[in-house]
């Protein structure tokens, strides 16, 4: 943090300067929620100094005050517009708060004011595979990581996670595989590691990830499900019972459910427990289908809007596209069709918000770049 110091020019008092010391060895030494007082103390004196609001952001940053971050270095990048790393942190925050279409926004901006800055492409990938956004240019912002930083254990990580999402289970392992070399104590690695070695039928080896895992994280529902299959894989249906019944306890999302009914089914049956084994197949197939008709309904909402479109009726194209996104939320062309209408009944902010989120699930294409430029 030693950018602080370029603040002594803009402090005058004694106690300031003492302040401004203790505060970057608290910094320097990972303290930085016992920075936060005395860097808002100094900004306080001195709102001036651009180096003591990046210190105090960084410090909202580290200490998972993701919201207070974001509003600081948000103040930061209205006079420092060209810094590539305010921009990361700033896109990470947000991406972190929740707010992943202004995330990709001043990531996107980091990589074209320093297109050697790594971090910015590392969060890139990471957000848009965390999101199930499966891209090109995600595959290019983690390649950019690599590239550029060959050590970063969580550039590598996402690079498989990407790879694992394609179904590329030999690409995948290769990227944990380089990732586990660099950092072999990072739970997320063992457990990305664990879910292709089991895929390629390397059991015991996957169930050691599995077990590393939960040692830190008993009740990570993945890992569970890990560990419940690579268990009955091995032959050991009442031992797999167990972290089987745990995730499906603990999930909260479609996978998560899904995979726990499947490898439940099976662990009852082979346990003679037919009762429980049908129960579980019931549930499986209720989620399946759930999802199915939901795709099927969102469909038949996105074809009634193009008649409404063609008819030249935004308000109806409106309503109609409104009620898609309740189901699926995440395509990027409905999203730019929904803020064109938007846009035709003069709803600007609402059609602004529309393209931004289109940029978050699909690429910047030169007619979406100039929608968001369009005022």
């Amino acid at each position: 943090m030693t950018a602080l110091l370029f603040a002594l020019l803009l402090v005058q008092a004694p106690a300031d300067v003492e302040r401004l010391h203790t505060a970057e060895r608290l910094m320097d030494n990972g303290r930085c929620a016992e920075a936060i007082p005395l860097l808002k103390t100094l900004l306080a004196g001195h709102p001036e100094a651009p180096t003591i609001r990046y210190g105090l952001g960084r410090c909202y940053f580290e200490t998972r005050d993701y919201a207070a971050a974001v509003t600081t270095l948000q103040e930061l990048v209205r006079t420092q517009p060209e810094s590539a790393e305010i921009r990361f942190f700033l896109g990470s925050s947000l991406g972190l708060s929740g707010n992943i279409p202004e995330a990709f926004l001043e990531l996107r901006k980091a990589m074209e004011l320093d297109p050697t800055f790594e971090p910015a492409y590392r969060a890139f990938g990471m957000f848009r595979v965390q999101g199930g956004m499966i891209s090109k240019d995600a595959l290019e912002a983690l390649q950019s990581a690599v590239r550029l930083d060959p050590r970063d254990a969580r550039a590598w990580y996402w690079l498989g996670e990407y790879y694992r999402a394609n179904d590329d289970n030999t690409q995948a392992r290769r990227q944990f595989e380089r990732a586990d070399q660099i950092d072999p104590k990072d739970p997320a690695i063992q457990l990305g590691l664990g879910r292709v070695l089991l895929d390629d039928g390397e059991v015991d080896a996957a169930l050691s990830q599995f077990d590393a895992v939960l040692r830190l994280q008993p009740s990570l529902v993945p890992a569970l499900l890990g560990r419940a299959r690579a268990l009955y894989y091995q032959g050991r249906a009442a031992q797999a019972l167990a972290p089987a019944e745990a995730a499906r306890k603990d999930a909260r999302h479609f996978d998560d459910a899904t995979g726990a009914a499947w490898i439940l089914c099976r662990i009852y049956r082979v346990l003679g427990r037919e009762a429980e084994a049908q129960a579980a197949e019931r549930k499986l197939k209720e989620l399946q289908d759930s999802f199915a008709a939901r795709l099927a309904r969102a469909e038949e909402l996105s074809d009634q809007a193009i008649h409404f479109e063609a008819d030249g009726r935004p308000d109806k194209v409106v309503e109609t596209l409104e009620a898609y996104m309740q189901m699926k939320d995440t395509d990027p062309d409905v999203l730019i069709r929904l803020g064109d209408a938007y846009r035709k009944l003069g709803r600007l902010d609402d059609a602004r918000r529309c393209y931004i989120r289109a940029s978050q699930f699909g690429p910047l294409t030169e007619g979406l770049r100039r929608r968001l430029q369009d005022r």
